[in-house]
């Protein structure tokens, strides 16, 4: 049975309180079920319905992944506008994003902790870094060891 099929029944599983568990190996896995002590034997409307809705929920492939298993080269450029997805070598990750902004939770959270714009961060009179980290971006494997 494909993995598809698997995750299928074993969502029917959950919906009727089944154990389920896949067995063998490669082409030959197979779904088994147990019945439990919270098993449904009834049928109703409801049940059919969320049913019905799991088998159209629509099945998405990894993008990352070829068929056979073999990972793609990483998406170094390009999308809508020439928009970049990915960072090269010696790049700072981050350097062109923007300031937060006052509605994020860890900025609000820094400042209900007694943060403010300018200073630093630090638990003695906020002496500590006034920038953040800089990652500079690195994939090749010159210059390690």
């Amino acid at each position: 049975m494909d993995k598809r099929d698997r995750k299928f029944v074993h969502d029917i599983s959950q919906v009727f309180g089944l154990k389920s568990k896949s067995a063998g190996k490669g082409r030959a896995r197979y779904p088994v079920l147990y019945k439990t002590a919270r098993s449904r034997r009834d049928f109703d409307a409801d049940l059919l319905e969320s049913l019905q809705l799991r088998a159209k929920r629509p099945f998405f492939s990894r993008m990352d992944k070829r068929s056979g298993g073999k990972s793609l080269p990483p998406k170094r450029s390009g999308g809508v506008g020439g928009t970049q997805f990915g960072y090269r070598e010696g790049e700072i990750v981050g350097a062109t994003a923007p300031e937060l902004g006052a509605d994020n939770r860890g900025r609000v959270l820094l400042e209900k902790m007694g943060w403010s714009i300018g200073t630093g961060l630090g638990s003695i009179n906020n002496r500590g870094i006034l920038m953040p980290v800089e990652h500079v971006v690195k994939n090749s494997k010159r210059g390690l060891g």
